[in-house]
């Protein structure tokens, strides 16, 4: 195993123990974090920090895991995750609004990319996943519509 992964097991580990501080510790203090949901990328540990807060509050229940890691080097992987949790407490939106609890479960892949510094820090981390799959899961958002395949108009 190699820094990139094992900076990822642990990171999957201090998250699902609700360990925020020691979570944040494996970010940079200059950190930043790219997010879909977030219009500007989140910048240092303290963000980093508090947008996990964000989640364990709105989902205490929910679980991280990584479903599988690819390094390039040492400072630099990716790693497919997975975000399994119960809505049932309040979530704050980017805009600093509570969403109140919708009591629906959320399962959600996605991505992240990221990069260690030379003490073996996360720097950089870029997340990829479905906003709106996330929406509809918690109802705030309708449904796909389904286009009937192979009809014609």
């Amino acid at each position: 195993m190699g820094k990139y992964e094992d900076i990822s097991k642990k990171a999957a580990e201090t998250f699902n123990k609700h360990d925020l501080d020691a979570y944040a510790k494996l970010y940079a203090e200059d950190a930043v974090a790219y997010d879909p949901m977030y219009p500007e990328p989140l910048r240092g540990r303290a963000a980093i920090r508090k947008d996990a807060a964000t989640f364990l509050r709105g989902f205490p229940d929910i679980r991280f895991e990584i479903v599988s890691t690819i390094e390039k080097d040492d400072r630099n992987g990716a790693d497919e995750v997975r975000f399994i949790g119960t809505h049932t407490g309040p979530l704050e939106t980017p805009r600093g609004e509570d969403l109140p609890p919708t009591n629906k479960r959320v399962d959600l892949k996605g991505g992240v990319f990221g990069r260690l510094n030379e003490r073996g820090e996360i720097v950089e981390e870029r997340r990829y996943y479905d906003v709106a799959t996330v929406l509809r899961q918690l109802g705030v958002a309708p449904e796909a519509a389904e286009e009937p395949v192979g009809t014609k108009r």
